[in-house]
């Protein structure tokens, strides 16, 4: 764990770089007002929520969800645990996924150098979806912030729904950015649930399985009447001689037809699995 940590260290270094500052210019000082300091800026970590079996890929979308929002808020800098766990090895990495713990986050928080930490989690229960999220100040290591609400369960969707206005609870001193509005894009929520397929797409790979399975009955035919007359040539060289090329090349062209129809009848194959696939995925009331 100790490794780990420096390794965060690291991290929070590479990514806190500033650039380089650049030469004074000889211009005179000019005198500000005090309300006219910078603010400071807030530093936070984004740990992934967790969930229940079956729910990763609901946690994955709500946290990346949480880490875009927070990035719309003035004054906040944020860094998720992707971000981190892309400039670690494979070793510490395992040490960071098995880090689930309050103190092991708070740990990972204060090796980030971040001023708070954002953790969070989404669970079942019946037909409701509670999600929570919890903000955590690093410096006094208590939580300062916390919103759950249950749900009521639909698609996933309500949990995204929800990010916007937990992260505007939670941060309520922190307006947005200029040009920034708050919520997940719908794009974020099609991630989760891609719309259901136009039936012409259905009836397209269905109709490409047919022809591909009809061609590899034809090219099947073709060997068959091929193999047919190699063997009536073999038995007619038992009696008298035969044209040596000319069988050559018509066994030559019935191992291509069969070739032929074995890679046809696998596409159909495929094509045909596709389909079925496709159809759980297809639009199939009447508009």
């Amino acid at each position: 764990m100790n490794a780990l940590l420096v390794m965060l260290t690291v991290a929070a270094q590479m990514t806190t770089q500033t650039p380089p500052a650049t030469a004074p210019t000889a211009t005179a000082p000019t005198a500000t007002a005090p309300t006219a300091a910078k603010q400071p800026t807030l530093r936070l970590a984004v740990y992934e929520l967790k969930s229940q079996p079956g729910d990763e890929r609901l946690a994955e979308l709500a946290t990346d969800a949480v880490v875009v929002e927070l990035r719309k808020l003035q004054r906040v800098s944020v860094v998720s645990m992707d971000e981190v766990r892309a400039m670690l090895d494979l070793e510490s990495q395992k040490q960071l996924l098995g880090c689930g713990d309050d103190s092991c986050v708070a740990e990972i928080a204060d090796s980030l150098g971040v001023d708070g930490v954002i953790i969070g989690s989404i669970a079942h229960l019946e037909a409701q979806t509670v999600f929570g999220l919890r903000r955590i100040d690093q410096r006094d290591a208590k939580t300062v912030g916390q919103v759950t609400e249950r749900l009521t369960s639909e698609n996933g969707e309500e949990v995204l729904a929800a990010v916007g206005p937990f992260v505007q609870k939670l941060f309520p001193e922190f307006p947005l950015r200029a040009g920034a509005v708050r919520g997940v894009s719908p794009e974020i929520a099609l991630l989760l649930n891609p719309p259901p397929l136009p039936k012409p797409v259905f009836y397209v790979v269905a109709g490409a399985a047919a022809v591909t399975g009809l061609a590899a009955v034809g090219a099947a035919a073709v060997n068959s009447v091929l193999i047919g007359q190699v063997t009536a040539q073999q038995k007619t060289a038992l009696n008298q001689p035969v044209d040596g090329a000319s069988f050559v090349d018509l066994r030559a062209a019935s191992d291509g037809w069969a070739t032929a129809a074995v890679v046809l009848a696998a596409s159909a194959g495929v094509l045909a699995v596709s389909a079925g696939g496709v159809a759980l995925f297809t639009e199939w009331r009447s508009e």
